[in-house]
């Protein structure tokens, strides 16, 4: 798993890489993943959306473009200037997530909070905690977390990706199991979508 720095070098040629990764693991069919999100968003002037993990802004950028007020965070500095330089009119900050939660954009509520392939740099126990504290404190009425993420809709599926891609599987990231990220969830409305052969989206209000 890579460092601020790793990810601040990786900046420059990011949507490019990714570009040329599209049917291997973990980015098969990633732009389906990001495309299963932003349907799930209202293409209309001042909805409210913050970015956790925003990276270069593939995934907001689209929203951007609608008229959604984007919101960005990620840990790199340098991610941030890629995104702004695409979404001058967004608000952004450099956070630590697994630090810092959300920054100073915790003090504020949005009608969606999103994230791409953002999830599994946090531990199991992390993610839940993540997820129930924004549902608590960060939405509006009626608002939603739409997060999208290497992942598999069950443990036997889980398990048997990790054989076929175990070469490429980071044991340093905790990639989702869907079926079990939804039990621990308690207390909120969770569903779990997959999308492509690796990743998939998950829901929750």
């Amino acid at each position: 798993m890579l460092d601020t720095q790793g990810f601040d070098k990786w900046a420059g040629d990011y949507d490019e890489f990714i570009n040329k990764h599209l049917h291997s693991f973990p980015f098969c069919g990633y732009y389906d993943v990001l495309a299963a999100v932003q349907s799930l968003i209202p293409s209309k002037k001042d909805v409210q959306v913050l970015d956790v993990g925003i990276g270069t802004g593939l995934l907001s950028y689209e929203l951007y473009k609608s008229g959604c007020q984007v919101y960005g965070i990620d840990f790199s500095p340098k991610m941030i200037v890629k995104a702004k330089s695409k979404m001058p009119n967004g608000v952004f900050e450099v956070v630590d997530i697994s630090a810092d939660n959300l920054g100073n954009m915790k003090n504020h509520k949005y009608d969606y909070v999103i994230s791409s392939y953002f999830l599994h740099h946090l531990s199991p126990q992390q993610q839940v905690s993540f997820l129930n504290n924004i549902a608590q404190n960060n939405l509006n009425r009626g608002g939603k977390i739409i997060v999208a993420d290497i992942g598999f809709a069950s443990r036997e599926e889980f398990d048997k990706a990790f054989i076929e891609y175990e070469r490429l599987w980071d044991k340093d990231e905790f990639y989702l199991c869907g079926e079990e990220i939804v039990q621990k969830l308690v207390g909120l409305k969770a569903e779990y979508k997959q999308i492509s052969t690796c990743a998939g989206i998950l829901c929750c209000e």
